[in-house]
């Protein structure tokens, strides 16, 4: 089986193997999002996933502000911040608007062979506006009706964009402080947050919110595709719970200052 990129018009690059071993994109025009048929994240498990750069995270309090990779964002950094670096070098030279991006990893999406596997949106990146969330829950919907699993996402784009937009596609919002998950719940969002720590693997409640720590983190036999918990934003919403995230990755010091200084 073909395990190399190809190229898609207009910046989508698609990639079946499980690996992010891609060519160095040559092209400032090229490649504003990278879709992959099978993730090789230990994390995230047998899934595809897609990245857009890091300037797409208009809203993210551990995006870069001078220096890319120094305010805690796991995108940022390792393997998969090589990758970022030229999807923002790419979208910069571009000056490709969210919904050109968005667009570009719709045609990733449809590109993908749909086997059943859950299909995590955005590893990194983000849909800072509704159009551009709506261009992508849309080849979402597609996904899942040729044969593929669920859709799943984070986004700090909570504020600017409605719910609504991602339509049935599983989107927790990603907040910082208690009084920003009650302002998301009140806008029929679920939520998720970053912790500098878990104490252990039990629930708590918090703020109103029951906040099941992650799974994933805390069981070594668990990925995000057999724990499926992000999987059903419906539920979450449902039982009054919000997911916990220890902060994680190369950059989880800076991340968990930042946490710690937000509460």
């Amino acid at each position: 089986m073909h395990s190399g990129p190809g190229r898609f018009r207009d910046g989508a690059r698609y990639a079946q193997g499980g690996h992010m071993k891609l060519p160095v994109l040559k092209a400032a025009a090229e490649s504003l999002a990278i879709v992959v048929q099978k993730s090789a994240n230990v994390k995230i498990g047998d899934v595809s996933t897609t990245y857009l750069g890091t300037v797409s995270c208009v809203d993210c309090a551990y995006r870069h502000t001078t220096k890319e990779g120094d305010e805690g964002c796991y995108a940022e950094n390792g393997m998969v911040g090589i990758h970022v670096r030229r999807l923002n070098r790419n979208v910069r030279a571009a000056h490709a608007s969210p919904v050109r991006q968005a667009e570009a990893e719709a045609r990733g999406i449809d590109a993908l062979k749909a086997r059943g596997q859950a299909l995590r949106i955005h590893t990194s990146g983000d849909c800072p506006t509704a159009e551009a969330a709506r261009i992508v829950a849309d080849a979402a919907e597609r996904f899942v009706a040729r044969g593929g699993g669920t859709p799943w996402s984070y986004t700090h784009a909570w504020r600017r964009v409605p719910r609504k937009a991602w339509g049935s596609v599983s989107v927790l919002a990603s907040v910082e402080t208690l009084a920003d998950a009650a302002r998301a719940t009140r806008r029929g969002w679920a939520v998720a947050r970053v912790v500098p720590q878990f104490s252990g693997d039990k629930a708590w409640v918090e703020g109103g919110i029951r906040w099941i720590p992650c799974p994933a983190q805390t069981r070594d036999d668990v990925t995000c595709s057999t724990c499926r918990l992000c999987l059903d934003d419906n539920k979450l919403r449902a039982i009054g719970a919000g997911v916990a995230f220890e902060a994680h990755g190369s950059s989880k010091r800076k991340a968990a200052e930042k946490v710690s200084c937000a509460r």
